[in-house]
């Protein structure tokens, strides 16, 4: 085929598989790209791989459609033609003008052609000059007298069809006068709106017909070829779904006689207006009698274009372009017989070469009438190859992609080549197995079913069959109501991962194992948790389901089902969960089968919401949301197959005295320097506590005595005795967090500053999992032996029940035990080994932080770089020479922590391992680091920081030191007389990553010069919200925030808020998600908040050029100039210790006002007695609060008039936001008779929060 002599820059005016596919042929060829895209496709399959890329200002699909704005950017990027692909303005004669006007080539047909065959009355009239024949049919009609005069003459079923519609949008069937003259005004409307053309017209409804396509190609010259046929009969609603290459109606025919007629036809039309480039003619076979009709022409490239190629070898793109490049030449076309094509005859028929099925991959939801199903892909993967098959797949998606609700939501075009249909069909069949497109629902499993099916098997593919004949059931689960807080969850979640990765899994491991064991599942298996109240779930396939952990009213058809059951729900049925009774606020809803389109995301299912980590979608599920189960056999009735004697269940309900008593170990920093004696023996045997109402997955807030240290402050971590050094955090850890007592949990962070002294057994997770907000707590001290006998005897019954269910013998099933009979001494201390300083070779200590864990520093009360450098050796000999032993190891500033496998090594032989590696690493003043260098952009004045800050200070703290001004506070505690100074602190300096940890790879550093490093206290109480790519200061780092997330430090400019974290690993300078590296080193320059986000769009979409040096790093030479500064840092830390304590005293103050002024507040505002006539007014309908949270915000006021669909207020709880509405099935309109509550109030379930009059 010919080369190209004029077309240098080509550019894609779209987006989607299309514009990949496009990219892919000029890339092939040699020619420059030119992608644009809207915001909501910046980090887009088609932007990333075009040579360069451009943003429109529009939103969504209107932005693609924008003649004025891409025509100016296809004349600034110096574009040599535009190729519009499909859809959008691909059939828009304005646009190829609007380009013609500034020296630009239209890749498609001219505009004559354009406006002649858009309008489908025109197209018609064309067609019957010509003698091709159409659909008996009528002009355009003025109204519905004249409608139904043409359709009593056509005769009923009528097809009413906008002239200028396409894609299956304005069409309707009509079959009487009535349907006509609802459907008449809703086509002239859909016309007008979607196609700026309100015309109408009628034509005869063909009930038994087929819907094939001749592709035509024209050279412009008057002469144009027939590239065969394809078959689209496989409709719903007229949008294509199925479609192949050649039609098995037209390959019926012996003598090739229908195949002969329609190109010569489809010839001949596209011949009498000398069109030039790709087109389709469109008609309509009735398959009762063989005859056809012309239907439309579609002047650009069809979607299905694929398959065609695939049994001519031709490229149809590159025939298009082709063409373009002899129109810049100025010449009329290229000829085609220097195509080397296959031609049947003279007469321009090409002969095809095997068989081709296409399918289309949609995101839409079966069970909700084959909506569009925006969402996340969590993970995609498409086969290789199909066995005996050629294999094509057109696809813009891949691992990550976000499906927009503002597009089409096509995803993929899959194409399988054979040699026969049979061949083809099971090949396609065995590619929709393998393929795997993981996250909102998709199509897949339907189109499946489709081939599957006789009616397809054997060619009698009709446009009316998946409307009538056609039975699909999909395998999905329903949700008419989300619950509380419903996720998704498996074990052991993602225990190997580090860089800030939360555990992850359910907080009762124990009945979550149960309930998959109940129903046969693998323990591990994934399960929803469902936390304070559960979601009404419908079935439209059938299951077996079991519900365990606390107390929930759990029924369906208002009867009630028994809990730890295998139930045998049918097709159908709707199970509705509702709220907890007990003390447990947990339960479990195992479904066998799990939910296979639920994606693995690093190594686990588990959903991790506040971090949108995992699960369905990354967050809870919500009303409305399906999930796919695995297909079980036919139940038509339900039916209790097994339940689980009570001897074997937990008993949540068995406290001592009202307490929930957890056994404990003591944590890593349980020692005389930090905790006092007196403090630890209270805490174990005199303090009680009660679940916080701000408990959460995250963190289990606990009311209490606090008072357990023996020192005043926390050195370099901080000035309160709980503050230290940041350190790896024990999983599911006890903290002294200021004056709070908080029980990390299986989503909390794997890096904290606040000291660890107690850390829960693991076979004792499951009590604080199911604490409810006001449950008593109290903690029991036990030996670590003592720990692994108990965690023993937890797996031993579950392995028991396991085997005996397995087996149906139900008389071996174990009694529940979670106590020994008797309990050893605990050791005296939790160090299990520690060297003092000796020399230039620092301190270091190994402590215990729970059964599997182990936690090693170089000392923690204050920062040393050199230490960090250490600390980075040892990690690195760790990874080397202890692999298979190590699960997870977590590095920060200066510590490791460091998960093991108990089954392959014991405790004690790990830490001599330890002591081992870390006794080989020579002296600081031999040590060197290779490391990268990098240089990004910040930014001092950016408006999210302040949104941050004025969000704080309106639900949290209203005043304080270091409000309303981050930046001005950390240059009084700094001795810092200007903006000029402080900048100078920050921009040029050299900052060492001490740590990719926290949440999500929160990005740690400090200057290399500590004379520049801020002094600065923290935020009290933590802010719940802070912009990703904040840069804040705590301690005696800084930290770039990766993701929004909760946060302490104070925050003074932002840095790129996409390069630390990247959850889908999408970004074109990261194969992880994270990106640092500990001991990588960053220098920032300063940028506006405009130069930022445009430098954060070039990362988003691979354009960013990144800055980066190797380097080493010195450890003798930066211990001299340690030396050398040593002076002056002493003299000038004085002064800043001086400042920060003036500024603490100042905090003491005010946090000590505030609070007086927050307990003088009503702890909550419940349904209290001034509001007895509209509580006890049956016309009145309250809306209250469904769990314990803080009021953020309230968007109305008395007298507003709302619906059900408004957003009355907003709850903050768990770190997330949750919007209240009206929970009533009136659609009526409501008035706003009285508000309860106040904006920062704190209000608990069942507390009225507003009364509202149906109006």
């Amino acid at each position: 085929m010919e080369t190209f002599l004029k077309i240098k820059k080509v550019f894609i005016a779209n987006r989607g598989e299309i514009a990949c596919r496009i990219i892919r042929c000029c890339k092939e060829n040699g020619l420059h790209t030119i992608s644009i895209f809207s915001k909501e496709d910046a980090d887009a399959k088609h932007v990333i791989e075009a040579d360069e890329s451009h943003l429109l200002s529009g939103i969504g699909a209107q932005a693609y459609i924008d003649i004025d704005e891409i025509v100016k950017i296809a004349v600034e990027s110096k574009a040599d033609v535009v190729v519009p692909g499909y859809g959008f303005l691909s059939e828009n004669s304005n646009f190829a003008d609007e380009l013609s006007k500034v020296g630009i080539l239209f890749v498609g047909p001219s505009t004559v052609s354009i406006e002649t065959f858009g309008l489908k009355h025109s197209a018609r009239k064309l067609a019957e000059e010509n003698d091709v024949p159409t659909v008996p049919g009528s002009d355009l009609i003025k109204d519905f007298d004249e409608a139904l005069f043409e359709a009593n003459k056509i005769g009923f079923p009528i097809m009413l069809k906008s002239t200028a519609g396409g894609g299956g949008m304005g069409l309707k069937v009509c079959h009487d006068s009535q349907e006509l003259r609802s459907s008449l005004l809703e086509v002239i409307s859909r016309g007008e709106t979607l196609f700026k053309n309100s015309g109408v017209f009628l034509e005869k409804y063909i009930q038994n017909g087929r819907h094939i396509e001749i592709q035509i190609f024209g050279n412009g010259k008057g002469e144009a070829i027939a590239i065969g046929e394809r078959e689209c009969s496989i409709q719903r609603r007229h949008q294509k779904v199925i479609e192949e290459a050649p039609s098995p109606f037209v390959n019926s025919f012996k003598d090739l006689s229908l195949r002969r007629k329609l190109s010569v036809c489809a010839i001949k039309l596209a011949s009498s207006v000398h069109y030039k480039s790709a087109g389709t003619i469109e008609f309509l076979i009735d398959d009762d009698t063989g005859s056809f009709y012309f239907l439309e022409m579609n002047t650009r490239l069809q979607v299905e274009h694929g398959i065609t190629e695939l049994i001519y070898n031709v490229d149809l793109m590159k025939l298009m372009l082709l063409q373009a490049d002899y129109e810049l030449r100025n010449e009329v076309g290229l000829s085609f017989e220097k195509l080397n094509l296959d031609f049947e005859s003279s007469a321009g028929i090409l002969t095809p070469s095997g068989w081709a099925i296409e399918c289309r991959v949609y995101a839409e939801n079966p069970v909700k009438n084959f909506q569009p199903s925006p969402g996340i892909l969590h993970y995609v993967e498409f086969p290789k190859s199909v066995h005996g098959c050629k294999l094509r797949i057109d696809h813009w998606i891949e691992t990550g992609t976000k499906v927009s609700p503002y597009f089409d939501p096509l995803l993929a075009k899959v194409m399988v080549w054979g040699k026969t249909r049979e061949e083809a069909r099971l090949g396609m069949i065995q590619c929709l197995l393998n393929t795997k497109i993981q996250g909102p629902p998709v199509n897949i499993d339907y189109l499946r079913s489709v081939l599957e099916s006789h009616e397809f098997s054997v060619g009698r593919t009709l446009t009316s069959f998946l409307g009538s004949t056609f039975n699909y059931e999909p395998p999905l689960i329903e949700f008419i109501n989300g619950g509380s807080y419903t996720t998704i969850q498996d074990l052991p979640g993602r225990e190997k991962c580090s860089a800030g990765i939360p555990l992850s899994g359910p907080s009762d491991s124990l009945n979550f194992q149960l309930a998959n064991i109940i129903v046969g599942n693998e323990r591990h298996a994934e399960a929803i948790e469902i936390i304070h109240k559960g979601p009404t779930i419908k079935f439209h396939s059938s299951a077996v389901v079991c519900l365990t952990g606390g107390e929930f009213s759990f029924k369906v058809k208002g009867k009630k089902l028994p809990m730890y059951t295998a139930i045998s729900i049918p097709k159908g049925s709707v199970i509705k969960i509702g709220g907890f009774n007990g003390e447990g606020a947990k339960c479990y809803l195992a479904i066998k089968g799990g939910f296979p389109d639920v994606a693995y995301y690093l190594g686990s299912k588990s959903c991790t919401p506040t971090l949108n980590l995992g699960g369905h979608q990354g967050r809870v599920v919500m009303t409305g949301d399906c999930l796919s189960i695995e297909k079980n056999v036919f139940i038509d009735e339900l039916q209790i197959t097994f339940e689980l004697p009570s001897i074997a269940r937990p008993n949540l309900d068995r406290l001592t005295d009202d307490f929930w008593t957890i056994k404990m170990l003591k944590g890593p920093h349980d020692s005389p320097d930090i905790c006092s004696e007196e403090g630890i023996h209270n805490f174990y045997n005199n303090f009680k506590y009660k679940v916080n109402l701000n408990s959460n997955r995250g963190s289990v807030k606990l009311d209490g005595p606090s008072e357990v240290f023996s020192r005043k402050d926390g050195g370099d971590g901080g000035s309160h005795p709980s503050n230290i050094l940041e350190y790896p955090y024990p999983s599911c850890g006890l903290s002294v967090v200021g004056s709070v007592i908080n029980l990390f949990g299986v989503d909390g962070s794997t890096l904290s500053g606040f000291v660890c002294i107690s850390v829960p057994v693991l076979s004792e997770w499951w009590k604080f999992g199911q604490a409810k907000v006001g449950a008593n707590i109290q903690f029991k001290l036990i030996s670590y032996d003592d720990a692994l006998k108990l965690n023993k005897l937890r797996e031993s019954f579950l392995n028991q029940v396991e085997v005996a269910i397995k087996s149906n013998n139900f008389k071996e099933i174990p009694k529940f035990v979670d106590e020994l009979d008797s309990y050893e001494e605990v050791a005296t201390s939790s160090i299990l080994y520690q060297r003092e300083k000796n020399g230039e070779i620092p301190s270091f200590a190994i402590r215990q932080a729970g059964e599997r864990m182990v936690l090693m520093d170089f000392g923690i009360e204050h920062f040393n770089l050199l230490k960090s450098g250490r600390q980075k050796l040892l990690q690195d000999r760790i990874n080397k020479q202890l692999e298979g032993i190590v699960v997870r190891i977590e590095a920060n500033t200066g510590s490791l922590g460091l998960i093991f496998d108990i089954t392959k090594i014991d405790r004690k032989s790990l830490v001599d391992k330890l002591i081992h590696l870390e006794g080989d690493i020579p002296p600081p003043h031999d040590l060197k680091v290779k490391s990268k260098l990098f240089a990004l952009p910040c930014c001092f004045d950016h408006s999210a920081i302040q949104h941050c800050i004025d969000r704080y200070t309106h639900s949290q703290r209203p005043y304080a030191p270091y409000l309303p001004s981050n930046t001005e506070y950390v240059m009084k505690a700094n001795c810092l007389k200007s903006m000029e100074e402080f900048k100078a602190c920050v921009i040029g300096q050299t900052q060492v990553i001490t740590a990719v940890s926290f949440l999500c790879a929160n990005t740690l550093t400090v200057n290399l010069d500590p004379r520049t490093r801020f002094k600065t206290g923290k935020f009290n109480p933590a802010r719940t919200f802070t912009p990703k790519g904040a840069l804040g200061s705590g301690s005696v780092g800084n930290s770039i925030y990766s993701i929004d997330s909760p946060g302490g430090y104070m925050i003074w400019g932002m840095a790129l808020p996409d390069i630390c974290w990247n959850t889908f690993s999408r970004l074109a300078i990261s194969d992880e998600p994270w990106f640092f590296n500990n001991f990588d080193q960053i220098v920032y320059y300063e940028v506006t908040e405009a130069e930022l986000n445009e430098l954060n769009n070039q990362l988003l979409t691979g354009k960013f050029e990144l800055d980066v040096k190797e380097v080493e790093f010195d450890f003798g030479k930066y211990a001299e100039f340690l030396d050398e500064i040593h002076d002056d840092l002493e003299t000038l830390n004085k002064k800043k210790d001086a400042a920060v304590a003036k500024l603490m005293e100042e905090e003491d103050e005010s946090m000590s006002k505030w609070l007086t002024e927050t307990a003088k507040m009503k702890p909550s505002k419940s349904s209290g007695s001034s509001n007895d006539d509209l509580l006890n007014d049956p016309s009145i309908l309250k809306v209250t609060c469904t769990m314990a949270a803080n009021v953020f915000k309230i968007n109305y006021s008395t007298g507003s008039k709302v619906s059900v669909h408004d957003n009355l207020l907003v709850l903050e709880a768990m770190k997330m936001e949750i919007y209240i509405k009206a929970i009533n099935d009136d659609e009526r309109s409501f008035e706003v008779v009285d508000i309860v509550v106040s904006e920062g109030d704190v209000v608990n379930p069942g507390d009225v929060l507003l009364f509202l009059k149906a109006i």
